[in-house]
């Protein structure tokens, strides 16, 4: 009840800006719908270590969304189904007394460049290792801008984590208190590199920072293997600390069919018992090479859906081959949780801007626990 308190407080706080000067905006609803299907082959150690996998079959994503914007103000909630709670419930303000915009209320965190884009623009079905250590979405305040002048966009906020990706009134409590910024510097122009040469290319760098403050000091860390239908591969379990920092170093570049992204991601803590690092990390290309482009969303720092050109090329969808190599380390100090990568070849058929499928070929290893192949399916429907 305490998040509800919060969230509908600010809520009835801002939402006067959405009817100010007599605008009375339209309420606009959105939704979408995801089916997976896994196929599994462990070899013996990982099938020893996390029992047999049989195939599997399920819907990953159902949720409804309802959106409002005018010159003042844009609000957004948008509710999952299947984690029974929010995943967004905020409102931006476009002009208050600070810099650039305000939003207050339920979002998620300025850190990292993959986790910052929609899980309906990333090149693969789930999004990489890199970001098992970002904060997702939590409960605060933040003010962003995009200073197109400078060429640079920025975000800074103060957060309450809670203990759940969603927000659920009922059991979302408090966890942690953190404040976390981001900052980016972008390129738009030609590009030569040596005998090749890149037109309208996009590119982005710069970096995403958070220092947090664990309730009863105490964090951990959980790495999956970029498979929603498999279980945790390896974690750190309870760790004593008074405080945690967090570091992601991010470089992308697009060039319409050409798309990269770098990742490097460090968490440590400090006040415990004993200090710990853990790092993880990931690099991955993508090729538009039928049908479209990609751009990056300025303000956002973020991967666009991909562009429709049906005017141009006469292709009614679009064929993308995506490749990525991710890690992860939870080695440091009297915690050895583990090691593990993982390497996927992806292909997304956007069959029309409501429509994707999603085909995705694995291969997961975790050190001292075996490896795994895995083979998925995701059709994606949106409105």
């Amino acid at each position: 009840m305490r998040f509800s308190a919060v969230v509908l407080t600010n809520f009835f706080l801002f939402a006067p800006a959405l009817a100010q000067e007599g605008q009375a905006p339209p309420l606009e609803m959105s939704g979408k719908i995801e089916w997976d299907a896994g196929f599994f082959h462990p070899d013996s150690g990982f099938a020893s270590s996390f029992g047999e996998l049989g195939d599997e079959r399920d819907a990953r994503r159902l949720r409804l969304s309802f959106s409002s914007e005018n010159d003042f103000a844009r609000f957004r909630s948008t509710v999952d189904f299947l984690s029974h709670g929010f995943r967004d419930l905020y409102i931006d303000r476009k002009e208050w007394s600070g810099p650039g915009h305000l939003r207050f209320g339920h979002f998620r965190e300025p850190f990292s460049f993959e986790a910052m884009t929609s899980a309906d623009n990333v090149l693969f079905m789930e999004r990489s290792m890199a970001t098992d250590f970002s904060p997702g979405r939590n409960l605060g305040v933040m003010a962003w801008d995009y200073e197109k002048s400078a060429s640079r966009s920025w975000a800074l906020g103060a957060f309450l984590g809670t203990s759940a990706p969603s927000l659920d009134f009922e059991n979302g409590g408090e966890t942690a208190k953190a404040i976390t910024g981001r900052m980016h510097w972008h390129y738009e122009g030609d590009f030569d590199f040596m005998p090749m040469s890149f037109s309208n290319v996009q590119a982005s760098s710069g970096l995403s920072a958070s220092t947090r403050f664990p309730k009863n000091n105490s964090y951990s860390l959980n790495v999956g293997g970029e498979v929603s239908m498999l279980p945790t591969l390896f974690a750190t379990g309870p760790i004593q600390a008074s405080s945690v920092q967090q570091v992601s170093l991010e470089a992308a570049a697009t060039s319409r069919t050409l798309t990269a992204l770098a990742e490097v991601s460090a968490t440590a803590d400090r006040g415990g018992v004993e200090e710990h690092e853990f790092l993880s990390g990931s690099a991955q290309l993508g090729w538009i090479f039928r049908g479209g482009g990609r751009s990056i969303i300025p303000g956002r720092v973020a991967f666009d859906s991909p562009s429709y050109r049906r005017e141009l090329t006469g292709v009614p969808s679009i064929w993308e081959l995506s490749m990525r190599s991710s890690w992860a380390d939870l080695n440091s100090g009297n915690i050895q949780a583990g090691t593990g990568r993982v390497n996927s070849l992806a292909l997304n058929v956007h069959m029309s801007p409501n429509h994707i499928l999603r085909i995705e070929s694995n291969r997961i290893q975790v050190n001292g626990s075996g490896s795994l192949s895995a083979f998925q399916i995701r059709l994606h429907w949106s409105f």
